[in-house]
């Protein structure tokens, strides 16, 4: 579940007399705390101990709100009254309750606890509270979750140019979804200078015809995604730079991480004859086509040649980090 797909259009009034929408709480964690009513012992002692460690949560980048069905000014009175730290949010119809499934078969809100990562994603949720020792369980959850965040991407790191396709059909809507990430892509002023045809049927055989021997594995690939654009479509820089190729770079970069979190190859290759993949699009010769993207899911690697087949198998090759980065400046052979 993302917050921004969920929950953005939600409005709750704080203690204090302001309002809050939880989208903006995005690029923090955010920890949101359920409890039934301000004031009786057990959501006092939670709201305390919240409150006792809302500096350990501050420091791994976390936000704390607590929500109960109490108005603001109840709680803004639990607050003063019991020394709390924590902004409290007033939910009376548990409208954001039971979009979290916070709600009980009779309608009762139970105490619950949800944490979110930066990107608005549910990553933990505890059910049916109990007080006693919860504070820090939540910590170190959200320690462990903070520590994983600093490590490689694993959807970047497991993505790799793989060759072995299957020629199992892809639905249009999950190559819709690929383009929706790759749409978006940051370019330059927002110009949003990719355009995307996806070859299938008849066009994409004859995409496939212009295919050197070299690309061989790429024939059973069920669909192929032409990336074109227009040096027109992108800032034009006073040193001769074309932003356009960036651009469109960063957008397939965006196409293959959704890929590979959903399971599928997404293999951009350079060889190809782009004369006769024009003509097998309709893509106009002022155009620059930038690439091809083979697109399937996995394949049998059995299909691969011996040199393919050790690549596909092998570990991943990549220079020594020393060999492309330099701090402060260029000491590059």
């Amino acid at each position: 579940m993302r917050l921004f797909h969920r929950l953005e259009d939600l409005e709750l009034p704080a203690h204090d007399g302001g309002k809050v929408r939880l989208k903006d709480y995005l690029r923090r964690y955010l920890v949101l705390y359920f409890y039934p009513k301000a004031g009786s012992p057990g959501c006092t002692r939670e709201a305390q101990e919240f409150s006792a460690r809302l500096g350990e949560f501050e420091e791994l980048e976390a936000a704390v709100l607590g929500v109960s069905p109490d108005r603001p000014e109840a709680q803004a009175r639990f607050v003063e009254a019991k020394g709390l730290k924590v902004r409290m949010l007033s939910d009376p119809e548990l409208e954001l309750a039971r979009r979290l499934g916070a709600v009980d078969g009779r309608g009762r809100l139970l105490r619950s606890t949800f944490l979110f990562d930066r990107a608005g994603t549910l990553r933990w949720r505890w059910l049916g509270v109990k007080v006693e020792g919860h504070v820090e369980e939540v910590l170190q959850v959200l320690r462990e979750l903070y520590e994983a965040d600093r490590e490689l991407n694993p959807l970047i790191y497991t993505r790799r140019a793989w060759r072995a396709i299957s020629s199992e059909p892809i639905p249009k809507e999950t190559i819709t979804r690929l383009i929706e990430a790759a749409h978006l892509a940051p370019s330059c002023f927002n110009n949003q200078p990719w355009r995307f045809i996806v070859a299938t049927g008849e066009e994409l055989m004859k995409v496939k015809e212009a295919l050197p021997g070299g690309n061989y594995w790429a024939k059973p690939a069920p669909a192929i995604i032409a990336v074109a654009s227009h040096r027109d479509l992108d800032c034009k820089l006073s040193d001769g730079r074309d932003y356009f190729l960036f651009g469109c770079g960063m957008a397939v970069g965006n196409l293959m991480v959704q890929a590979t979190q959903m399971g599928l190859v997404a293999h951009p290759i350079a060889g190809y004859d782009p004369l006769k993949v024009k003509e097998a699009l309709g893509i106009p010769q002022d155009y620059i086509l930038i690439t091809l993207v083979v697109l399937g899911k996995p394949g049998d690697p059995s299909t691969l040649s011996e040199k393919h087949l050790q690549i596909e198998l092998g570990p991943r090759e990549r220079k020594p980090l020393e060999e492309v980065l330099a701090w402060g400046r260029f000491a590059f052979k």
